[in-house]
Formats: structure tokens, sequence, C-alpha cells
């Protein structure tokens, strides 16, 4: 792909041709295709109140609804209100995007269509969840409770992940990127950044909650992990090359990535079996992180980031290799401080994964950015992330009283908890009452703090956003 592309000529500033449509003139689906031949964002500014559907949304799906998730799974009583809250907030936003003036965008932009899905997931949850509040248990409705339960549980899970996918279709779209030619690495890099991410997360949930489960099935974590690897492998090697068409060095790096995935994948499984430890998913990590790093790049900055990115999946690879060889012990679940790196790790290398597309890195290059520095943004919103996370666990463990009433190595996994709740708080002294109400009292200070730290990252994000036009018209 040619480096220039949609940058244009004398000092890589992009000639834009005065098709634009004029600033002010509000959201609009009847727009001259001929704005949106490179970029799929005209070039005025946000406006007012496209930084509120912003905000909204970010409160509605980065902040309140997995909280209220969490309150949900503890069957705590402000459940609802939250839901209600977000939900309320969500609505605002989306009328707020229908109303907004300044910078307009492509029609059919994935934002857009994916909208409609997150509207269905949230109505049909929150008809769910008003119907279950009815308490209707007589005749054929107590046949079907209990699928509007299962229901109403799997798609309060699935808003946090809906959600997450929106914002950040919302971030692509708001600056015009992964537009025309630039779809493919785009989508490539948006997808393997935010599979690091979610695995990172799931391990961290795995190593907090999920101990005593895994040893009660006769399963490792590497089991599961080496099925996703294989499957993954497997859609890698027959998606990456567009078949007809002649082979490029990426298509060679790609479909060969694949392949050692799926059988690496298969090599996990076998070894994995009736419980055992591997430490194959980690070495195909490092292996990962390597060809990563000798990936064949068209932006000059692109090789430095992607090398961060590389090193970082190779400290999270290594990692996890000590861990399992050194710090990990059979049916004890007292968590080590050095189980944490690898989670945090593979989190901390998604976002670096997402944050090195080719017009991220462009842009970068025109606004005269080191990328040491973006690095650090990149980082830091991982970091928020991570502790975020880490915050809603610790949340759920402090309601349901997890590892309250029990030895820990004797420990109902968190996972069985889901389905049959101890009682919330319940202590055998005034003293364990007291403590309890402290650490509920610590956690929301800390949830707090991670929702400012949140809000005050998206308004300096906000206001970097309302005074810089798309790439291509700089």
């Amino acid at each position: 792909m040619d480096m220039d592309m949609g940058m244009g000529t004398d000092d890589g500033h992009h000639e834009h041709q005065e098709t634009s449509a004029p600033s002010g003139h509000g959201h609009s689906h009847d727009l001259d295709p001929a704005l949106f031949e490179e970029f799929a964002a005209t070039s005025e500014p946000l406006g007012t109140i496209m930084i509120l559907h912003i905000f909204c949304m970010v409160v509605a799906f980065g902040i309140l609804y997995p909280i209220g998730m969490v309150l949900g799974l503890s069957k705590n009583r402000w459940h609802v209100p939250v839901q209600i809250l977000a939900t309320a907030i969500f609505i605002a936003g989306y009328f707020l995007a229908h109303a907004h003036d300044g910078r307009n965008y492509e029609p059919h932009i994935a934002h857009r269509w994916f909208a409609t899905i997150v509207i269905w997931v949230v109505s049909i949850q929150f008809g769910a969840g008003v119907y279950l509040k009815l308490h209707m248990e007589k005749g054929i409705h107590g046949r079907i409770r209990k699928w509007f339960v299962r229901l109403h549980k799997i798609l309060g899970a699935s808003i946090p992940v809906v959600g997450y996918v929106q914002i950040m279709l919302g971030v692509i779209a708001t600056l015009g990127f992964c537009y025309a030619d630039h779809t493919g690495q785009c989508l490539a890099h948006f997808i393997m950044g935010s599979s690091f991410a979610a695995y990172g997360i799931l391990l961290l949930l795995s190593l907090r909650v999920g101990g005593p489960w895994l040893l009660r099935r006769g399963t490792s974590p590497e089991w599961y992990d080496s099925w996703v690897i294989m499957l993954w492998g497997i859609v890698n090697t027959f998606t990456e090359h567009r078949w007809g068409s002649s082979w490029s060095h990426g298509d060679y790096q790609h479909t060969s990535m694949g392949i050692i995935w799926w059988v690496a994948g298969l090599l996990g499984i076998l070894l994995s079996r009736k419980g055992k430890r591997t430490v194959v998913p980690s070495i195909l990590i490092i292996l990962t992180a390597v060809a990563f790093q000798g990936h064949a790049q068209h932006v000059p900055n692109s090789g430095q980031i992607h090398s961060y990115f590389g090193y970082m999946l190779m400290a999270g690879g290594l990692s996890r290799i000590i861990e399992i060889c050194f710090i990990w012990k059979e049916g004890d679940f007292t968590i080590n401080p050095w189980q944490y790196i690898p989670p945090l790790t593979l989190l901390l290398a998604g976002f670096l994964f997402m944050g090195s597309t080719e017009e991220q890195l462009k842009l970068l290059s025109t606004l005269m950015i080191d990328v040491s520095s973006y690095s650090n943004v990149l980082l830091s919103f991982g970091f928020v992330v991570f502790m975020f996370a880490f915050v809603l666990i610790m949340l759920w463990e402090r309601l349901t009283g997890y590892g309250s009433d029990y030895q820990y190595t004797e420990a109902p996994s968190g996972f069985d908890l889901l389905e049959q709740q101890p009682k919330i708080g319940v202590q055998t002294t005034t003293i364990a009452a007291v403590m309890m109400r402290m650490k509920t009292t610590m956690t929301m200070i800390v949830m707090i703090g991670t929702c400012w730290t949140t809000t005050f990252y998206m308004t300096k994000m906000l206001k970097f956003w309302n005074s810089s036009p798309p790439i291509g018209y700089r």
C-alpha cells in the first residue's frame, strides 16, 4: 500500500477539494458521495452536541452498564436503579446523535448500522427485566420465566461487550478512519488488539474467581486457551488472503501465522488434557510477538510502536511461563502478585496494537507527536481499563461475600456463585461485619476514582478531536 495514500502531496497535506458540506448544516444522510471518496468524515469540528453524545455513550456503556451487570449478578438492590439510569443516558445520547451539527459522516459507516443491534440488545434486556419484576409465576408464566431469567442474564452480560464495540466504532467514525483501502488493516488491528485485551481480562477473571471451578471440572486454563487459539488460527488461515488474487508479503505473513496458531492449538489441547498445565499457549504468544516485530510496515514510524507491542506481548508470554512452572501450585488459590503480570501485559499489548493502524500513525506524523508519547497515552488507557475490570471483580466479591466465609482453598468458584449466591455479607461477628462494610466503602471509593480518571481522559481526547479534523483534511 502506498505510504502517502490519503495524504496527498506538498509536505504530506491533503489538498481537500472545496466540496465539503458547509459547517453547521447538521445531521444528514443526503450528502454528496464525492465528500467520502477516501475518508468517512467531513472536515468541520465535532460540535457541542456530538461531544455530549460521545460523553453520554461512554458514561452509559463504559461505566454504568458494567456496574449494573455486577450489581445484577450479585443480586444487589441497586441493580435496577443503575440500569434505569444507564438506559436513560443511552436514550439521551441516541437522540443527541440525530440532532448534531458540525462534522458529518458517511451514511453507511459501521457505527450507524451497529447502533440498531445495540438498541435491540438493550431493549430486549430491559424488557425482560421489567417482565421479571412483575413476578408473574402462574400458568404459562411459570414455565417461561426461567427462559426470561437466562435471556436477561445473557443479554445483561453482553451489553458491556456490545457497548465496547460501538464505542470503538464511534472513535473510528469520529476520525474518519478505516475507510476505503484502509478497512482491511484497520479491522485486523482492532480485532486482534481487542482479542488480546479480552484475553487479559479473562485471565484476570480466572485468576480471581475461576480457580476452584477449573479444579473441579478437571480442566486447566490452557485447555480453553488452546481451543480458542486453534479455532482462531483456522479462521486466519482461510480468510487473510482473498482467493483468486495474487499473494502479497502480508498474505504470506498472516496466513502462515494462522497455520502455526491452529497447529500449536492442537498441541496445547493434547498436552493440557486431564487438567494438566502447559506452556504451549505462552510460547505461541512469544512467537507471535516476534513475528509482529518483523512484520512489513508501510508507515515509517510504525516499526517503533509495533516493537513496543512485541515487547509487551513477549513479557506476557514469558511471565505466564514463569507463573506456570514456578509460581502456580495445584489446589492452592492464594494469588501471588506475579500472577497479575500476564493479564496486565496482554491487555496493554492489545491497546498498543489497536493504536498502531496506518492512519493513526500518519496522523501522529502530521501533528509531530512522537511515538513514545503516543504509546504512553495508549498504555494509560490500558491501565485504566485493567483497573476498572479489577474494581468490578472486587466489587462483586465484596457484595457476594465470596471467599469471606470459607477457607479459600475450599471455596466454591465465583462461576458457581453466579447460580447460587451466598447471603450477602454473612459474618460471624460484629467486627467482621464492620470490616466488610469498610471494604465495600473502599471499593466504591476506588470505583469513583476510576470513573473520574476515565472521564478526565475522555475530556482531554474530546478536546483534541474537536480541534482536529480527520487526517485527510490536514
